[in-house]
C-alpha cells in the first residue's frame, strides 16, 4: 500500500503535470470505484480546470473549481499517464494528457466532497497527527504515547498517526532503536524523541528518492521509487543487521509482518 512518502511523490507529479488543466473527459470503467459520488457530479467536472493537488495522510485530493476527488489508493491503485491493463478510470484533459487510475485488486476509493466541506469530511478528519504539519510537535507526539499499545501498532493507527504504513513503522523503530514490541508508554522521553525525529527524517529521505517501489507502486509518470535500496530492516528477515551484523528478526503484528533487530532494538528501554 502506498505510504506518506509514495502519495506525496504522486501528490507533486499530478501537481507539476497537470495543474491548470481543464478536464476534458470521464471514463469511469469501473462503478464501484465510485463512493458518495454520483456519476453525474464527476461528469459535471468537464471544462473545470484542476486548481491543486493536496495530500492528508495516504489520501490525495485533486480541487476542480470547488469540487474536489478524494482518492485513496489503497493496496494496489496507481495513477499513470496510460493504461497498463486494470483501468478502473480514465480522466482526460484538454491538453491531451491522461489520468489513468490503474488498480489490479480493486481496492481503490473515489470521493467526492465540496472544497469547503473537506475538513468535515469523515474519513479525513478521523485522521490523527500528521509529520510536516505545525501540530506535529514533540508534546502531541508524547501524548500519542500514554497507551499500552504496542508501539508499532500505534504507529499504523491512522486515527493516531497519518501517513505511516508496514514499511516506514518498521524502518523509524530501528532508527529510533525502539523494540516494535515495546508498550507505548513505556518509552522514555528520550526514546520518544528519537522516534519523533526519526520519523520526518525518515519520510523526508524516501520522498526525496521517489518512494518505495516493492511490487505495485510506480510515480505519476510511471516511474518507480528508489528508496527500496536504502531499507535497513524492512523484508530483511534473516539478513545481518546494517548496524550490530545480527540477524534481523521477523514476526507478525496484528497481522503485518515486522522486522526488527533485537540487539539494536532491545525489549527493555535504554541508550542506543
Amino acid at each position: 500500500m502506498p505510504e506518506l512518502p509514495e502519495v506525496e511523490t504522486i501528490r507533486r507529479g499530478l501537481e507539476g503535470l497537470l495543474v491548470g488543466a481543464r478536464l476534458a473527459a470521464v471514463e469511469v470503467r469501473d462503478p464501484r470505484l465510485l463512493r458518495d459520488c454520483p456519476l453525474p457530479d464527476l461528469e459535471g467536472l468537464r471544462g473545470k480546470a484542476l486548481e491543486r493537488v493536496a495530500r492528508r495522510g495516504k489520501f490525495l485530493i485533486l480541487d476542480f473549481s470547488g469540487l474536489a476527488l478524494v482518492i485513496h489508493l489503497r493496496m494496489t491503485g496507481r495513477l499513470l499517464p496510460q493504461e497498463e491493463g486494470h483501468t478502473r478510470l480514465v480522466l482526460g484533459f484538454s491538453d491531451g494528457k491522461r489520468l489513468v487510475l490503474d488498480d489490479p485488486r480493486r481496492f481503490a476509493t473515489l470521493h467526492c466532497v465540496r472544497a469547503e466541506r473537506l475538513e468535515e469530511f469523515e474519513p479525513l478528519r478521523r485522521l490523527g497527527l500528521e509529520p510536516f504539519t505545525a501540530s506535529y510537535t514533540l508534546g502531541n507526539f508524547q501524548k500519542l504515547l500514554q497507551t499500552k499499545q504496542e508501539i508499532k501498532r500505534l504507529l499504523l493507527d491512522q486515527r493516531k498517526l497519518a501517513g505511516l504504513g508496514n514499511i516506514y513503522a518498521n524502518e523509524a523503530l530501528f532508527r529510533a532503536g525502539i523494540h516494535p514490541q515495546r508498550r507505548a508508554d513505556s518509552l522514555s522521553l528520550e526514546e520518544a524523541q528519537r522516534l519523533f525525529e526519526a520519523i520526518p527524517q525518515l519520510l523526508e529521505e524516501a520522498i526525496a528518492l521517489q518512494g518505495t517501489t516493492i511490487s505495485d507502486y510506480r510515480t505519476a509518470t510511471g516511474d518507480s521509487g528508489s528508496f527500496q535500496l536504502f531499507l535497513k530492516v524492512y523484508g530483511r528477515g534473516g539478513e545481518p543487521c546494517p548496524r550490530c551484523g545480527a540477524p534481523i528478526e521477523q514476526t507478525s503484528q496484528g497481522g503485518r509482518s515486522t522486522y526488527f533487530c533485537s540487539e539494536c532494538q532491545p525489549e527493555h528501554h535504554g541508550s542506543v
